[in-house]
This record gives C-alpha cells, sequence and structure tokens, in this order.
C-alpha cells in the first residue's frame, strides 16, 4: 500500500510504502489516546487526593473535567480533520498531550491539575474519532470492516493493560509517575507519527468550515427524537458500567478488599465480556434478527441487575461481585452496535456530525456519572448496585419509547 502524504503547507511529499500491519498499528494505537488519559488516572486517585490534600470528589474531578473536555470537543474534531486534514488535528493533539502531561509533574494545587486535565480531554478525543475517519478514507467495504475489527482488539486491551501499569506506577514511584510516563509516550508517539503516517485527504477533498452549515446540520441532527432517545440509551448502558470503573480504587480497594495493583480484576471482566458481545453478535443476529438479538441482550441486562442486586443484599464482598460486571458488559456488547446503528438512521448525510454526536453524549454522560453519581454511590456496593440498575432501566424506558413512537408514526397505535 501506497499513500502520499499532505505536509502541513498542503504539498504532497513522495509517495511512500506502508505495510498493511503498520498501518493496523498505527491506527490501533491513535484509538488508545482516551484510554491512556484516563484510564491510567483512575488508580492514582487515591494517592494524588492525599498528595495535593484534596477531597475525595476533588480528585475525582480529575477524571470527570477530562471528560468534559472531551465531550464538548468531540463535536469539532471531526469537523477539523475534514477542513485540515487528518495529520496536521493529530499532530497538535500529541503535543497538548505531552507538554501537559510534562506540566502535570510539576503541579502542587488541585486546581492547577484540573486547568491541564482539561486541556488533555480536548486533545485526547481526536485519536478514536481521526482513527476512525482515516479508515473510511482509505478503505471500504471488507477491507474496512476487517481495520475496524482489528484496530477495535488493539483498543479493547488497552483499558485492560494500563489501569494495571498505572496502579503499579504509582506503588511504586507515585502518582506523578504516571504523567512522566504519559509524557514519554505521548513524546514517543508524536515522533513516530510525524514520520510515519500518511495524508489521507488530499487538499482537494477537504470541506472549508461553514459555520452555518454546520449548525444547520447539528440542529438536524438533535432535531431527531431517534436519534436522541436511542443515543441516550446506549449512553445510559455505557455509564452503568462506568460507575464501576470511575469508582475505581473505591470499589476494588475499599469495598472487595483488594490490592491497588490488582486493577485488572475490574477491567478484565469488562472488556472481555464486552468483546466477546461484539465476537457473537453476527450469530445472535443471524438466528434471532435485530429486535429478538435487542432483546436478547436486554435480557442479559436483567439478568446482571437481579444478580447484582442479590450478591450486594445477601453476599459478602468477594470477586463474585464482578460477575454481574460481566454480565452487563456481555449486554453492552450485543446492544451497542444496534443501538448506535438504529441512532444513526434518520439523520441521513449528516451521520458525520451525528457519530461525532454520539461521542459528545457519551463523554459528557460518563462525566456526570464520574463526578457525580460514582461519588454519591460508591460507600457501599448496594448503592452501586441499585445506581446500576436505575441508569439500565431508564435506558429499557427510552427504548420502549422509541418502539411506541415508532409503531405510532405506522398506524400500529390508536390515537
Amino acid at each position: 500500500m501506497s499513500t502520499a502524504i499532505t505536509k502541513l503547507d498542503g504539498t504532497a511529499a513522495p509517495a511512500a510504502p506502508i505495510k498493511p500491519a503498520h498501518m493496523l498499528l498505527l491506527l490501533g494505537f491513535m484509538g488508545l489516546l482516551t484510554p491512556l488519559w484516563s484510564d491510567m488516572l483512575i488508580p492514582v486517585l487515591p494517592a494524588l487526593q492525599t498528595d495535593l490534600r484534596a477531597s475525595a470528589p476533588q480528585a475525582q474531578q480529575v477524571v470527570s473535567l477530562f471528560l468534559l473536555a472531551s465531550a464538548f470537543m468531540a463535536l469539532w474534531h471531526g469537523v477539523l480533520a475534514d477542513a485540515l486534514g487528518r495529520r496536521v488535528v493529530l499532530l497538535v493533539s500529541l503535543c497538548v498531550l505531552t507538554l501537559t502531561s510534562l506540566a502535570c509533574l510539576l503541579v502542587s494545587r488541585m486546581e492547577h491539575l484540573w486547568a491541564l486535565r482539561m486541556a488533555q480531554g480536548l486533545a485526547a478525543g481526536s485519536g478514536m474519532i481521526l482513527g476512525r475517519a482515516i479508515i473510511r478514507d482509505l478503505y471500504s467495504g471488507e477491507a474496512a470492516q476487517k481495520m475496524f475489527a482489528r484496530t477495535s482488539l488493539i483498543q479493547t486491551a488497552g483499558p485492560i493493560v494500563l489501569p494495571v501499569l498505572a496502579g503499579w506506577l504509582t506503588v511504586q514511584w507515585g502518582w506523578r509517575a504516571v504523567f512522566g510516563f504519559l509524557g514519554a509516550v505521548g513524546a514517543v508517539m508524536l515522533t513516530v507519527y510525524a514520520r510515519k503516517l500518511p495524508e489521507s485527504l488530499p487538499p482537494q477533498r477537504r470541506q472549508p468550515l461553514n459555520a452555518r452549515n454546520i449548525v444547520r446540520g447539528y440542529r438536524i441532527v438533535i432535531g431527531s427524537a431517534q436519534f436522541v432517545r436511542v443515543s441516550l440509551a446506549h449512553g445510559l448502558n455505557w455509564v452503568a458500567l462506568f460507575i464501576y470503573v470511575a469508582s475505581g480504587a473505591h470499589f476494588l480497594v475499599t469495598l472487595l478488599g483488594r490490592s491497588l495493583t490488582e486493577m485488572y480484576l475490574v477491567f478484565g471482566p469488562v472488556m472481555v465480556a464486552m468483546s466477546l458481545g461484539f465476537a457473537t453478535l453476527p450469530r445472535w443476529l443471524q438466528r434471532f434478527g435485530v429486535v429478538g438479538t435487542m432483546r436478547i441482550s436486554y435480557g442479559f441486562f436483567g439478568l446482571a441487575i437481579v444478580s447484582n442486586l442479590g450478591l450486594a443484599w445477601a453476599v459478602p464482598p468477594s470477586l463474585f461481585h464482578l460477575l454481574p460486571l460481566a454480565l452487563g458488559s456481555y449486554a453492552v456488547g450485543l446492544s451497542m452496535p444496534l443501538l448506535l446503528g438504529h441512532a444513526l438512521q434518520p439523520v441521513g448525510d449528516n451521520a458525520g456530525l451525528a457519530a461525532s454526536t454520539q461521542m459528545c453524549i457519551q463523554f459528557a454522560l460518563m462525566a456526570l456519572g464520574s463526578g457525580l453519581i460514582a461519588p454519591l454511590l460508591w460507600g457501599s456496593l448496594l448503592h452501586l448496585a441499585l445506581g446500576n440498575a436505575a441508569l439500565i432501566l431508564s435506558s429499557g424506558i427510552l427504548l420502549l419509547w422509541q418502539g411506541h413512537a415508532e409503531r405510532k408514526a405506522l398506524g400500529l397505535v390508536p390515537e
């Protein structure tokens, strides 16, 4: 595969051959920017709280503000990449992530760390969005589907390995070692992508920045009740799991009595079960269709809720409490592609803006889960189980509402 690299001034450099395996690694690791700069911070929060003399909710904002900034910028990464090219947006993002990570080594006040984390949130979300855009630029049909699947496998491994590494670094050298590691990773990635990543969007295919068209597109997307209901339903399912991840050290150490270096016990079952959901989805669809598979996924959600509440009520803290997380994660793996696809159906040519809006909704709900919901619930396993159940049931209500609206539009519901 040979692709011309476009310089920042719009001129093209000589074509350079890119091996498929190298492109797979470039795209796969590009999507790890958000897990690197978010998941690695969850295990360090107790140490950071002690060192900067902050409360637990204040320390939790280190993650929440990052996600809130990511939610805002998710609306703009795609627009900027369509206008300026993929490389320049990614390289600027990596510069910001590298410099702010090194600056975090010097902070002595929580407020300064919050500001730097917001800057990191503005930059980190570019990786996943640009990775998907580059795949669309360079591949089509079956080749694109295979590249999406292979990059997803790389990105699934990140949330399992990274928190474990962060916990080990914190135990050995303190929380600043995590930011030192991130600064080094950012510098390496910046060097590699500047040298190896081709520009996949030539100047003649770029879209000029037009505020009127952007606003019109977002109005169409947000004006679709189907898009909003179904996207929120997926986001609530995701946050129902994320409150356990955001509770990280409190859930693992305080409630389950495990070590901070055993964060894989939380992230491992979640990501493995979710990957299994993705892998088995085609078989469920072939046998039961879309509607039947969606019902099956919410059946698994129901099993997760019942088992979670039962264990939290009757069983002393143990690793058995991780089983409902695996069930819920499998249900997310089954339902997520179906929900995201159904949400995009009514938006037509605005699918790109709609995809960015979906990511914005997901990041915003994750910020709410991390900054508000998790601190309110992490005091007990029962409270977490009740919060998890409420979020999933809210998702189910939104889907029932959408189903009623669709039947009414077809004249199947009497006025």
